[in-house]
């Protein structure tokens, strides 16, 4: 009897060890499971992380390559394009045949003397915003730089009439310059017919500048064309 009741606890205990040494295998397991789960998780959140991050400075690289661009591209004072940018302008355009016009501020210097350069920054603004508003969105406006303005125009329509609109455009109303200062602003137009930007350039734009120059000795404020055609250099 004694032997019996000695092989049942014994049979007991090793049950309950067997028992004890499966929970702990469990909570082993369990721990590892949940300590894979955390570093898993740990893992993603770090990976995803990095791709935020990543699309977060990509973002701010294109903007400041836009911004870049667009400072290299655009007179800093009025916002137009510049002489890079008018460039770069006209190497997408599709047809490069039609007119470039030359604006210039008639008497410019007197107005920078007689009432300062922050007046005649006023000036350039004013005009800028002036001649935007005659030009179409196919053609192109810059200022080169000073006084001076540049168009290509690939409309057929009579440049006449667009020429006569820019200078009237400018003369139409008189400039406001604060403190009660209002004066007269005229500008002289050359234009000047060009069938290939690219190969006709400097001379269309020899022949814009002489059309200005013949505008400004008639009297300025008026436009000037020049008719014939410039010849491709062989």
């Amino acid at each position: 009897m004694k032997k019996l009741s000695f092989l049942a606890v014994l049979f007991s205990s090793s049950a309950v060890e067997a028992v004890s040494d499966a929970v702990i295998e469990y909570q082993e397991v369990a721990a590892n499971t949940i300590m894979l789960s955390i570093i898993l998780a740990l893992n993603l959140l770090f990976f995803f992380s990095l791709l935020t991050i990543a699309g977060i400075l990509s973002k701010k690289r294109v903007s400041a390559l836009k911004a870049a661009e667009t400072s290299a591209n655009h007179d800093p004072l009025t916002a137009l394009l510049n002489r890079r940018g008018f460039e770069a302008a006209m190497s997408i355009k599709d047809d490069a045949s039609g007119f470039l016009l030359i604006v210039d501020i008639d008497d410019f210097k007197k107005i920078n003397d007689t009432y300062g350069h922050s007046y005649g920054d006023k000036v350039l603004q004013e005009v800028s915003t002036r001649l935007s508003s005659v030009v179409r969105s196919g053609d192109v406006l810059a200022r080169l730089g000073g006084e001076e303005f540049v168009i290509f125009v690939c409309s057929e329509d009579k440049i006449e009439k667009l020429a006569d609109r820019l200078v009237k455009s400018v003369s139409s109303e008189s400039f406001y310059l604060d403190n009660g200062v209002n004066i007269q602003v005229t500008v002289s137009v050359g234009v000047a017919p060009i069938n290939d930007f690219y190969a006709q350039y400097e001379s269309a734009y020899q022949k814009a500048d002489s059309s200005l120059y013949k505008a400004k000795k008639q009297g300025k404020n008026q436009f000037a064309v020049s008719l014939s055609h410039c010849v491709s250099p062989q």
